[in-house]
């Protein structure tokens, strides 16, 4: 594709004839290929999103008054939401093509039931005794569980504890809303009747078996709760492993049904950084969010240095590098991305970098 020549070698006349060339094709909402070709042609992705970390001592408070001032049921959900500062406040983006916001039930709340075509997962950063309801089946969440919400999967929220509980969503909602998918649908009533015994999937699909007379949907994760009991244990059963040189321990929450991603769009992660440890810089075309599960240590994305604690969220965007330490221990961090969309289109790339 050849360049358009400077408008210095061009005639008046010329430049003239273009310009008023350029006014009548807009009139038609046309744009000229040429015109836009650094935006079409690129050595590497242009990235909007920039990193960014949000602290926990700093959000901590702001939820809470949050629930002095609204409702569960003024709200629909009380969450806070993480916009990458890149992006205007309402466009629902943290990273690439997923959500991340801070959500929390008060003592005897209920989140009213709904459903929608975004996919949600949760995890949860503080609290014990609140619940969740996914199409029937109720499930109790502890700090650390990793919960499932498939797309149009019916779900409330409640809690019977006497403190707070608060979690971490992740939702799909950038995709879903570029390709004009997202539907929303109320319940009608302020909680679904639970249809399952407690836990019920964990019966079903956590032990190596599967009842053989239930189709499989092999899309989504019949799972509803990942503990995080064993899941932590899992992590660190495997610690004198060599691991990743980018990644430390790192472990995918996976499908039980088809052993992929729990959900079609977004992939989940445990991730262990033993004592001392500093990983190698990379780089990959998916979007991450990062939680700090446990510990602390320090982050060094697209060159700057992101210190972080327990409780924190930060974010890694698509094609920048980054690396990852820890500091006076361990730490374990929670992530989620994009990868399963890179995947399915055959876009994901990842390259090390040499460190300076």
């Amino acid at each position: 594709m050849a360049n358009a020549l400077p408008a210095s070698e061009l005639s008046n006349s010329l430049t003239d004839q273009r310009d008023e060339f350029y006014r009548d094709i807009q009139s038609q909402n046309v744009e000229a290929l040429w015109n836009a070709r650094s935006a079409i042609v690129q050595t590497e992705p242009s990235v909007q999103s920039v990193p960014f970390i949000w602290k926990w001592r700093e959000m901590r408070p702001r939820i809470l008054r949050a629930g002095d001032l609204v409702t569960a049921q003024e709200a629909e959900r009380r969450v806070l939401m993480l916009i990458n500062p890149a992006f205007e406040s309402r466009t629902l983006r943290t990273v690439g093509c997923i959500y991340a916001g801070i959500q929390m039930v008060l003592p005897g709340e209920v989140a009213g039931s709904h459903r929608h075509t975004p996919s949600a997962q949760r995890f949860v950063i503080e609290g014990e005794g609140a619940y969740t309801t996914v199409n029937g089946e109720r499930t109790i969440m502890s700090k650390g569980d990793y919960v499932t919400t498939p797309k149009m999967a019916w779900h409330d929220h409640g809690s019977a504890s006497d403190k707070p509980v608060m979690w971490l969503d992740g939702l799909d909602i950038p995709f879903v809303n570029i390709l004009d998918a997202n539907f929303f649908e109320d319940f009608g009533e302020e909680s679904q009747p639970v249809t399952k015994r407690a836990d019920d999937s964990q019966y079903r699909w956590s032990r190596n078996l599967r009842p053989t007379w239930e189709a499989v949907d092999g899309e989504n994760t019949p799972l509803l709760n990942y503990r995080w009991t064993k899941s932590r244990d899992a992590l660190h059963h495997l610690r004198e492993d060599v691991g990743s040189p980018y990644d430390g321990i790192l472990m995918e929450y996976t499908n039980p049904s088809s052993g992929g991603s729990t959900i079609p769009t977004m992939s989940a992660f445990l991730q262990l950084l033993r004592k001392g440890e500093h990983t190698k810089a990379h780089r990959h075309t998916s979007s991450t969010v990062y939680h700090v599960a446990e510990g602390a240590g320090y982050s060094i994305i697209g060159g700057q240095h992101f210190p972080w604690e327990e409780g924190d969220t930060f974010v890694v965007p698509s094609w920048v590098t980054h690396e990852h330490a820890s500091e006076g221990g361990e730490a374990v961090l929670f992530s989620y991305s994009d990868r399963p969309v890179l995947q399915a289109f055959g876009l994901l790339r990842e390259a090390a970098v040499a460190q300076q």
